[in-house]
């Protein structure tokens, strides 16, 4: 680690310091992203405080926690995190050690993940093979979007459930009584993605940043990203997707509404195709994926190939 920053750290570690001394907050836990708020505020019908570490509106790829987002993790008896998004990447090893009482639960670790490089592949699975011609943001790493999936989602609410119980037992009826009703939304929106991706006349999209590669994998589409190793794409390659876009009836590009929109603007009025912004970090999840599903129908399934 060179000396800036070290300085930089410094700060920070004497806050840990002292927050390792305070007693854990029995009504407080810590989360990555807002989505997993909802799922926490599902389950326990908000009884408990949710610090959510990366805010509406940032990056999880670039965003530095605040102190005071420290201070409230590390009086957590648990941080539930996603895995492998990039503030998880520089901080965690740090907070584990300096809050050794806390239970950290990794969703990540509980599904099957997906290597950034494959993202391009509408089976995305990582075969070795890196010879697709989209590489992006998670290139030679782990794409994090597993919240993006309902598939991966019912997979992983057992989960979520099980480490509420054992980390607050106090709330463990009410987590009991309500995780019923957040199944049955879980699978209702499975089994719409299903049917819908069946239906489909186009099966391929494009989208700024990759976020939606395990969607595209669960149901059989193909996303192809504009961001390389995620920094802003050469003009070489944006004219390569453009003409990718007029070639194959590439019907939309996706948009996260924390991107500037100039790239993916040029994409849709050269190619002549719908831009849409999407919102993988909205709070509730499940008004997220059916807004998701809505444009994918508008887009995807009015395409047919005309005689």
């Amino acid at each position: 680690m060179n000396t800036k920053k070290l300085l930089l750290l410094l700060p920070l570690l004497y806050i840990f310091s002292a927050c390792a001394e305070k007693n854990s907050d029995p009504n407080l836990v810590s989360v990555s992203i807002l989505p997993q708020k909802y799922f926490i505020d599902q389950l326990t019908d908000e009884q408990l405080r949710v610090n959510v570490m990366v805010p509406p509106g940032s990056s999880h790829a670039t965003y530095s926690p605040t102190p005071q987002q420290f201070q409230q993790l590390s009086a957590s008896p648990l941080y539930m995190g996603i895995g492998h998004l990039g503030y998880e990447t520089t901080w965690m090893s740090r907070l584990e050690e300096l809050n050794a009482d806390m239970q950290v639960m990794i969703l990540s670790e509980h599904t099957k993940l997906i290597e950034g490089a494959c993202a391009h592949d509408e089976h995305a699975e990582h075969d070795g093979h890196e010879d697709h011609e989209a590489p992006e943001a998670h290139h030679h790493g782990v794409d994090p979007h597993i919240w993006m999936s309902p598939k991966v989602m019912l997979e992983l609410l057992p989960q979520i459930k099980t480490s509420l119980q054992a980390n607050y037992p106090h709330l463990a009826d009410s987590i009991e009584n309500n995780y019923p009703q957040l199944l049955e939304k879980l699978n209702d929106a499975h089994k719409r993605m299903q049917a819908l991706a069946a239906s489909l006349d186009n099966r391929q999209f494009l989208i700024f940043h990759p976020a939606l590669t395990y969607l595209a994998r669960d149901y059989g589409l193909t996303q192809i990203a504009v961001e390389q190793d995620g920094k802003e794409p050469s003009p070489a390659y944006l004219a390569r997707l453009i003409d990718q876009a007029r070639e194959e009836n590439i019907p939309v590009i996706f948009i996260q509404k924390e991107y500037d929109l100039r790239n993916a603007e040029t994409i849709s009025r050269e190619a002549g195709i719908a831009l849409v912004q999407i919102d993988p970090m909205r709070y509730d999840w499940t008004d997220s994926m059916n807004e998701l599903m809505t444009q994918i129908e508008q887009h995807l399934k009015s395409t047919a190939t005309q005689p």
